[in-house]
């Protein structure tokens, strides 16, 4: 509203200038300390009878920097099992490594990234003491909205946001059994999706250095041929560095 209203101003003030007498306009931009682009407008009328009307407008805007960078992981996951009593979940250790979007405005930062994970992870029964390991890649998209706080060596950042998955390929050992293969009623084991929430907190050095430990809560049963009979919700959490180009 404040631009539109800056922008009519501007227009009738060159306009009222073509009808009176000669108009010349001035703009100059500046970056104040807290990264706003500070812009003057100085409009200078010359009227037929030698006066001159002056007239200056000013508006400041955050300036956005994006930047591109390189990241990997490496990640503890397992699932959080429901509605079943016997059988329990152990951490297994992964990774995961893509390229992230960063653009900054202040203190207020939008992180977008793209990743090719690896995650593990082990279902014990205790009933009969049996175990199967689980074995997953697939990528995925997260997207965190973080506050910064510039510090002397660079900058510390928090946020969270939404991440969505997209399971390519699981196995479960023994027996090489593939979770997404569909059954004769058209289900697999396991289906491919999982969307959740994730947490992001670390440290971007000045040289372009990052580091950060990120929580991941996964919002979608995994198990999809037998989804009414038990949940299995992911959860991993992942210790990253990167580098910001």
């Amino acid at each position: 509203m404040n631009k539109i209203f800056v922008t009519s101003v501007i227009t009738f003030v060159i306009s009222l200038g073509q009808i009176l007498g000669q108009t010349t306009t001035t703009t100059s931009q500046s970056q104040n300390q807290d990264g706003k682009i500070e812009t003057y407008i100085r409009t200078e009328t010359v009227q037929h009878d030698g006066r001159t009307i002056t007239t200056t407008t000013h508006t400041s805007t955050p300036n956005a920097d994006a930047s591109f960078g390189i990241k990997a992981n490496a990640n503890i996951s397992n699932f959080v099992i429901r509605d079943n009593d016997y059988l329990r979940s152990n951490s297994g250790l992964g990774f995961s490594a893509g390229i992230f979007m960063k653009a900054e405005t202040g203190n207020y930062a939008f992180q977008l990234e793209l990743l090719l994970h690896h995650k593990t992870s082990e279902i014990e029964n205790e009933t009969d003491q049996t175990k199967a390991d689980y074995t997953f890649w697939g990528l995925e998209i997260p997207m965190y909205h973080m506050g910064q706080i510039n510090t002397r060596a660079g900058k510390i950042f928090i946020g969270a946001g939404p991440y969505a998955s997209l399971g390519l390929d699981a196995v479960q050992n023994p027996g090489n059994f593939d979770l997404y293969n569909k059954n004769n009623n058209g289900k697999s084991t396991m289906q491919r999706w999982d969307v959740g929430i994730s947490a992001i907190a670390g440290y971007e050095f000045n040289c372009g250095i990052i580091i950060s430990v990120i929580y991941q809560v996964g919002l979608i049963n995994m198990m999809s041929a037998e989804n009414n009979n038990m949940a299995l919700k992911s959860r991993t959490v992942n210790f990253g560095i990167g580098y910001k180009f």
